[in-house]
């Protein structure tokens, strides 16, 4: 039977506890194993990213410089005296041995130098030839400069203009072509005659230059933005991409994605591949330098992020056991002693054990069941003696029927003897008290029907009859339907304890007849049956009639209560209930009537 209990329960708490444990630690590691796969990648990129920053952000110092130093040139160009005296005057044939080398000077002192590839600085007056001095590593290459392409040079420019496209230079000789970046800058002289203007062609090398050393990482593309332009950046080439192949989003990345405010990111996609685009401003002009990093697939990432995983899922289950060994500790143990107390309880051993009352809700239990423990013990040995008393009382109830069957036996033998001399009231009187003492020792119902009940007075009112010499007359009146008789439930010898009280304290100390009516009738509402005894004795004043249906004291007994009037009226409570029980009316010298509403029915009550 226990290695059947045992096989039904084999899945116990202890189990449970370990497989939810394990379930729980499983769980929590894939939780974590996808959050630091998910927050591990974003990390990761954003790392990218601010690298690319950092790059973009060195090598935009160095082009801020170039560009800066280039516009110095030829701000300086409009601003030097020397120029301006030159190029905007009428009388300035003394300046030109002295200008060349001026310019030429500021030219060589300038670290950007070899990028120029073009310095022009020429003035047109309208009228006369124009004016013009040229440096640059395309000199050589160029065309004869006239009045004529000098003003086709001065309607291309249009107004001054810096860093905003690459084009083709203008003044190359046939069959030869250069790009180059134009800046130019213009002065006017106070007159308004004399207009000054100043042509740089830059080479885009000044550019590639910088970011040859550009540590690009696998798929990343690298972009320079001038004006309205964006060009990609390949080896010494600026390539210029058309408008519709490089639109740009807003980025969904917060705020903390970069390192400086200023930095601007972008998303895009080329040829179904997306990118993050970083673009740092140069600081002048409308020019950023730029980077677009490809999205790396999960795939990719994760050997990158395998390491940190292992080590935190490896972490996770560690800890999980841990917890799974603490909890097996702290729940299993004691449970499994509790089993074990329940046990020896079961096998009938209710010796209480002290060690299963732990301070915490596990000894609340234990405790528990060491209470039950002593409860049942208790209860044992109060059924051990209960059942020794129960067969001592046995026994004397044994020995006492002894006593009633001799008395039996005895009046039978009076009741012959009499019937054989000739005296038939003595034996009716023996009769009647046969009955009344067969109906007090055998009887064991709380209840019975009032036919029974008014048949036993009847056998109470003959031998008082005799006693009294036929002094004393009673009467019984059924003033209700007679099935009443039948059906009707009274508490056993409620009705002779009442005819006593009136005979021996009513008609008895009159010293003459007397009579004893009992009427059964209806209440007024018709629900309740109504046993009314009435005799025609001293009666009772009115502190008699109260202190009837108090409780007895304990050591005295008053007049009134040997004949347990109180004891009637309390069975009628316990029976039927606080509303009911017995009602006195008396006055002395008129009688005593005696209420006892109600009567129960067959039902349980009425």
């Amino acid at each position: 039977m226990k290695a059947q209990e045992k096989s039904c329960r084999r899945f116990g708490i202890s189990a449970r506890v370990v497989v939810l444990t394990l379930l729980f630690t499983i769980l929590i590691a894939a939780v974590v194993l996808c959050s630091s796969v998910y927050y591990l990648s974003i990390q990761t990129r954003r790392t990218h990213l601010q690298a690319a920053e950092y790059q973009l952000e060195t090598a935009t110092s160095s082009l801020s410089q170039r560009v800066a130093e280039i516009d110095h040139l030829a701000k300086w160009c409009t601003a030097n005296t020397t120029v301006r005296t030159y190029m905007m005057t009428s009388v300035s044939n003394n300046l030109a041995t002295t200008l060349y080398p001026t310019v030429e000077d500021k030219y060589n002192s300038v670290s950007t130098s070899n990028y120029i590839q073009r310095l022009l600085i020429y003035s047109t007056d309208g009228a006369s030839d124009s004016k013009f001095i040229m440096l640059g590593n395309a000199t050589s290459q160029s065309v004869t400069l006239t009045e004529e392409r000098l003003r086709i040079l001065a309607d291309l420019d249009g107004e001054d203009t810096a860093w905003e496209t690459l084009r083709s230079e203008p003044l190359m000789q046939a069959g030869t072509s250069m790009q180059g970046i134009p800046v130019t800058a213009s002065a006017t002289s106070v007159s308004g005659r004399y207009t000054l203007k100043v042509y740089i062609s830059v080479s885009p090398a000044i550019i590639t230059d910088v970011l040859k050393q550009y540590a690009l990482d696998e798929g990343a593309l690298l972009y320079w933005w001038m004006g309205d332009t964006v060009y990609r950046v390949e080896g010494d080439d600026l390539t210029s991409l058309p408008a519709d192949s490089f639109q740009l989003e807003e980025s969904d990345e917060d705020a903390g994605a970069t390192l400086d405010d200023s930095t601007l990111l972008y998303r895009t996609e080329r040829d179904g591949v997306g990118y993050s685009v970083i673009a740092i401003p140069i600081g002048v002009h409308d020019l950023y330098l730029a980077e677009a990093i490809p999205d790396v697939p999960l795939a990719e990432m994760l050997p990158q992020l395998l390491g940190t995983i292992a080590i935190m899922v490896i972490a996770i289950l560690f800890f999980g056991i841990l917890l799974m060994l603490v909890l097996h500790k702290l729940i299993s143990n004691p449970i499994r002693a509790l089993q074990q107390q329940i046990e020896t309880l079961a096998q009938g051993n209710f010796t209480v054990n002290p060690g299963i009352e732990w301070n915490h809700e596990l000894g609340d239990v234990g405790r528990g069941i060491n209470r039950l423990s002593q409860s049942v013990a208790s209860l044992m040995d109060k059924r051990v003696e209960d059942e020794k008393k129960r067969l001592d009382l046995e026994y004397q109830m044994l020995q006492s029927q002894i006593n009633p069957h001799f008395i039996y036996n005895t009046l039978n033998s009076i009741k012959w003897m009499a019937s054989i001399q000739h005296a038939p009231g003595i034996a009716e009187m023996v009769t009647a008290l046969a009955r009344l003492l067969k109906s007090v020792s055998k009887s064991t119902q709380r209840l019975v029907p009032l036919e029974q009940e008014l048949s036993l007075l009847e056998d109470y009112f003959a031998i008082q009859r005799y006693r009294y010499g036929g002094t004393i007359t009673a009467e019984v009146r059924c003033e209700a339907e007679e099935q009443v008789l039948t059906s009707t439930l009274i508490p056993q010898f409620a009705l002779q304890p009442l005819a006593e009280n009136a005979i021996f304290h009513g008609i008895e100390p009159k010293g003459c007849a007397g009579q004893i009516t009992v009427t059964i009738c209806r209440d007024e509402q018709g629900r309740d049956i109504l046993v009314r005894l009435a005799d025609d004795g001293v009666g009772m004043t009115p502190e008699q009639i109260a202190r009837v249906l108090q409780p007895p004291p304990e050591d005295t007994q008053a007049k009134f209560r040997d004949v347990g009037l109180w004891n009637v009226h309390r069975r009628l409570q316990y029976s039927f209930g606080p509303d009911y029980g017995l009602t006195l009316e008396s006055t002395p010298g008129g009688g005593n009537h005696c209420h006892r509403p109600p009567a129960g029915a067959a039902s349980g009550g009425v």
